[in-house]
């Protein structure tokens, strides 16, 4: 019985299958950092049931929404193989800036008014978000014909 695909297209589909996975991974990685300095800055731990719904629980899906906007956007829609390669280098620069970004505040320069990073954060993510779907759409059409 012959092969359904040929071996370009199932390299293809394979590598289409790791670079989601990649980048799936890296922004499920800098969502748990994320996570986890919410609840180091305001030692968590050592607070009630009540510190989880006012302090945490804002701040996380705050945080989280740009993360689960950029695997909604990989796992929901249809993608080639080059418009793939700009979310992975699109997820890959959120990720690396949020985590970056907490490393600083958090860790580094550490200042009572670093909570203001959990607001202001995700707002430059999700206008990376937004040009990386731009560029997504722009990579995925076909040139004019002149």
């Amino acid at each position: 019985m012959a092969a359904i695909f040929t071996t370009d297209e199932q390299d293809k589909e394979k590598l289409e299958r790791m670079i989601r996975g990649v980048s799936l991974y890296l922004l499920s990685g800098a969502a748990a950092f994320s996570l986890e300095v919410i609840v180091y800055s305001d030692k968590g731990w050592l607070q009630g049931g009540g510190w989880w719904l006012r302090s945490f629980l804002p701040p996380a899906l705050w945080l989280l929404a740009p993360y689960l906007g950029f695997s909604s956007i990989l796992l929901k829609m249809k993608h080639n193989l080059r418009q793939l390669i700009v979310l992975l280098f699109g997820s890959a620069g959120t990720a690396v800036f949020g985590i970056a970004m907490m490393l600083d505040g958090f860790f580094i320069h550490t200042d009572p008014r670093n909570r203001v990073i959990f607001w202001v954060v995700p707002i430059y993510q999700w206008l990376a978000l937004a040009g990386t779907t731009a560029l997504r759409h722009a990579v995925g059409r076909k040139p004019p014909l002149f």
